[in-house]
């Protein structure tokens, strides 16, 4: 691994602002796409974060969650390094489409109550492609980086966010326990607990 110098970290530091300025100068001449029907076509790829495509899904974020990016490159890029946690994206036509991390979480870290772990987390995908199971394709990637270094994985969401749980339900996920939060609307989240499955889940 190259050495984190401080030349390094300052040639870093000026990509990712860079890849940020970048991203934001596609946002603003940018327009969402327009469907006549259906999901685009094209197949979409599953992949690690790569330093290459760190503006691309930032430019996601902001479209989509029209918030304002703010350090979210320096976040996505520090995935890419981190031995601990990792993003992957799903890519259509050298576009982010959709992401999703995984990271290893110290015991209370996800929430107040909740044990040491890998956790899943942060996932969005791209509107025009929620229909083709993107998010199913990006929870088992995730999946097989956790059961390569865990025998278990964990998950975290608010009680009234259906079709995540639906999801995570039918790759075996099983809930935990349930506990009072503020960061849903329904003011309760469930934790939820998948026991790795031998080969299932190991990376081919």
């Amino acid at each position: 691994a190259m050495p984190l110098t401080t030349d390094v970290v300052q040639h870093w530091a000026v990509w990712l602002k860079g890849a940020l300025a970048r991203a934001m100068g596609t946002l603003l001449r940018r327009r969402p796409p327009k469907l006549a029907g259906g999901p685009p076509e094209g197949a979409a790829q599953i992949e690690s974060l790569r330093i290459g495509a760190v503006a691309s899904a930032v430019e996601l974020t902001a479209r989509v969650l029209r918030v304002n990016p703010g350090d979210r490159a320096e976040q996505f890029a520090s995935d890419i390094t981190a031995d601990s946690r990792e993003m992957f994206v799903a890519k259509a036509n050298g576009q982010v489409i959709a992401y999703g991390r995984v990271a290893g979480l110290a015991a209370d870290e996800a929430a107040p109550g909740t044990p040491a772990g890998c956790y899943l987390s942060g996932v969005l995908v791209e509107p025009a492609w929620r229909a083709p199971g993107i998010a199913t394709a990006l929870t088992r990637g995730r999946l097989c980086w956790a059961f390569a270094r865990t025998d278990e994985a964990f998950y975290v969401t608010g009680a009234d966010n259906t079709a995540s749980l639906h999801l995570h339900a039918t790759l075996g996920f099983q809930e935990m326990k349930r506990f009072g939060s503020d960061r849903s609307a329904a003011g309760i989240d469930v934790l939820s607990r998948l026991a790795g499955r031998g080969s299932r889940w190991r990376a081919t």
